[in-house]
């Protein structure tokens, strides 16, 4: 994975995103977009290639040549969405956050009209398969965020939070998320702050804490031991000079930073300054998720239950593709008993009306039966 300073290079705020679909659609193309904060995706079909327009993307936006860009192909694709979906690709192992990111791009890309039905079924089948990770296996009963993540890192640090003072930035899902988790770990002097004064009130009494506006910043941050930002901005929203006037008020205490953006939303030349514990996520992966100890037992659930979707997937697809065929077999085995029952009538002028009825559906049961053995070696092919 590229490191955290070329990954935000990547990162698409909702509404250039829409801008960018915007594009797709006014070529007649299929794409969706997903980008968080580990990863910038483009996703299409059809027989137009969009990987030269991804890379003009990518050089636009000022993106080192040493960083590259992986492309998969049919089904090799299709197995990567379904490995994000279930958080296996993350930062933090099986976190849970990716399933809901993932949705809101296909969402997003279906409002703008940039899907397809084939991108319709494998989206909806990535999404179940991420489901049935997190309700059927070992990784789903230990559900982790990068929000739990970076709070757990700082609990068993300090062995606990209890009374410490502490503020997060951000009003969003990943600032809801460290809520939840200061909340479990019994932290009882949490402080929200945020632009939308109503959110961060709202957040704040559902998990237990208090909230203020964003002119408390300088103040809070002299005052608390552990300060998380997550925050959307595209540009820092905590400066070295704060952090450094802020440990200036409080001598001989140290100062936790979690910045959980993308891009990062905390100058990174804070770490430089005394008693400033700074990490980004990349620090937090390294430090919650060394690669030794990932639970193989709990990855090998997990890969059984995207072989099984995969399996399901590419059944409903081949489905799609006979389908076509199996119709127009059907109109021909129509046609072929008309002519057929046309010729004998035309032949046995003395039958009745009720004889002649009999011709008609004998012809029709034969095509069928010829038919059926058929029809059914197309499907199960």
């Amino acid at each position: 994975m590229a490191p955290v300073e070329e990954r935000e290079r990547f990162a698409l705020m909702p509404a250039e995103v829409a801008a960018l679909l915007g594009q797709q659609f006014a070529a007649g193309r299929s794409s969706l977009l997903l980008s968080t904060c580990n990863r910038c995706e483009l996703y299409w079909t059809g027989d137009s290639d969009l990987e030269p327009w991804f890379r003009g993307f990518a050089e636009a936006r000022g993106t080192s040549s040493r960083v590259p860009l992986l492309r998969y192909d049919g089904l090799a694709a299709v197995r990567h969405l379904f490995t994000v979906a279930a958080g296996l690709d993350s930062q933090i192992l099986g976190e849970t956050e990716i399933l809901g990111q993932v949705r809101r791009a296909y969402d997003t890309a279906r409002a703008a009209g940039t899907t397809t039905r084939d991108m319709d079924l494998i989206f909806s089948s990535a999404l179940a398969a991420g489901r049935r990770v997190r309700s059927e296996t070992l990784l789903g009963r230990h559900p982790k965020s990068v929000s739990s993540a970076a709070v757990d890192l700082v609990a068993q640090r300090w062995g606990g939070i209890g009374a410490r003072p502490v503020v997060v930035l951000g009003a969003g899902e990943a600032a809801e998320g460290v809520l939840r988790s200061l909340h479990e770990h019994g932290a009882s002097k949490v402080h929200l702050l945020n632009r939308r004064p109503l959110r961060a009130q709202a957040l704040a009494d559902a998990w237990g804490a208090t909230a203020g506006s964003w002119e408390e910043l300088d103040q809070q941050l002299g005052a608390a031991d552990l300060v998380v930002v997550a925050t959307g901005s595209a540009r820092a929203v905590v400066s070295a000079a704060q952090i450094a006037w802020a440990v200036e008020q409080r001598p001989g205490r140290e100062l936790y930073l979690m910045d959980l953006s993308v891009p990062r939303n905390v100058e990174p030349d804070a770490r430089a300054i005394a008693g400033v514990h700074l990490f980004d996520l990349d620090d937090l992966e390294r430090a919650c998720c060394p690669a030794a100890g990932r639970p193989s037992a709990a990855l090998n659930e997990a890969e059984a239950v995207l072989d099984a979707e995969l399996d399901r997937l590419g059944l409903s697809l081949r489905g799609k593709l006979v389908a076509p065929k199996l119709a127009e077999l059907h109109r021909l085995g129509v046609e072929l008993a008309e002519q057929e029952s046309a010729w004998a009538l035309a032949r046995l002028e003395s039958l009745s009306d009720d004889d002649r009825e009999i011709v008609r559906q004998m012809a029709d049961r034969l095509v069928r039966r010829v038919l059926y053995p058929v029809s059914r070696n197309l499907r199960s092919e």
